[in-house]
C-alpha cells in the first residue's frame, strides 16, 4: 500500500500559510528591522528552527510574504493561469489589453506597496535584502518584457519591443505607484491613468 502523506502536506501548508500571515503583520507593524524570527514564531505558534527550516532567514521570509501578496493568496496556481492574467492574454485589441494591463498592475501595486515600500527603505541593512530588491527589479523587467513581447507580435506597439519594454517597466515602478498614492489618486485612478498612459506611448489605438 503506497504511503499516504496527504495529512502531512497539509500541516505543512497551514503552518507555513501561518507563517507568513504572522511575519506580514510583523513587517508592516514593527519595520524590518524591528521583525525577529523568534516573534514570528511565537505568533504563528512555531519554533523558530521550524521557521528557519521552512524559509531560512529574515529576507527568505519577507521575499515569501511578497510572493503571497504579489498573487493575492497562497494557492499553488501559477499567475500565468490566473483569471486576470488570462484576460490580459486574451485582450482582443489594444484598448482592451491596456485596460486589463492596468487593472492587473492597480491589484499587484495595491498589495504588494507597503512590503515594497519597507524593503526599499530597509536593503541597505541586509545584503540578502538587496539581493531580493535586485531580484524584484529582474521580474518587473521579465513581466515588461514578456507583455511588450505579446503586444508587438499582434502589431500593436508604437515603436520597438526594447523601448516599449522599457516605458512599460518604468510606469509600473513601485515608485510611481506610490506618488500617485502620495497625490491622494484612489486605485481607480491610478488604473485608468496607466491605461491611458499605455495607449499614448505604448500601444497603438
Amino acid at each position: 500500500m503506497a504511503y499516504d502523506n496527504s495529512a502531512r502536506a497539509a500541516r505543512a501548508r497551514l503552518t507555513r500559510a501561518s507563517v507568513i500571515a504572522a511575519a506580514g503583520e510583523a513587517f508592516l507593524a514593527a519595520g524590518y528591522a524591528g521583525t525577529t524570527i523568534k516573534a514570528v514564531a511565537g505568533a504563528a505558534g512555531v519554533s523558530p528552527e521550524t521557521v528557519y527550516k521552512t524559509f531560512g532567514g529574515k529576507a527568505a521570509l519577507l521575499k515569501a510574504v511578497y510572493d503571497v501578496a504579489l498573487a493575492g493568496d497562497d494557492e499553488p496556481v501559477p499567475m500565468a493561469q490566473r483569471p486576470e492574467m488570462l484576460a490580459l492574454r486574451d485582450a482582443p485589441g489594444p484598448v482592451e489589453a491596456a485596460t486589463a494591463y492596468a487593472t492587473v498592475a492597480r491589484g499587484i501595486a495595491e498589495r504588494t506597496g507597503p512590503l515594497t515600500a519597507l524593503m526599499w527603505g530597509a536593503r541597505a541593512t541586509d545584503p540578502d535584502l538587496d539581493e531580493f530588491a535586485r531580484t524584484l527589479d529582474g521580474e518587473r523587467l521579465a513581466g515588461a518584457t514578456a507583455i511588450t513581447r505579446l503586444w508587438g507580435g499582434r502589431g500593436w506597439l508604437r515603436a520597438d519591443e526594447d523601448r516599449a519594454r522599457d516605458v512599460v517597466w518604468t510606469l509600473i515602478s513601485p515608485a510611481v505607484h506610490e506618488l500617485t498614492v502620495a497625490r491622494g489618486w484612489s486605485g481607480a485612478e491610478y488604473a485608468a491613468w496607466l491605461a491611458e498612459t499605455l495607449l499614448a506611448t505604448v500601444l497603438r489605438r
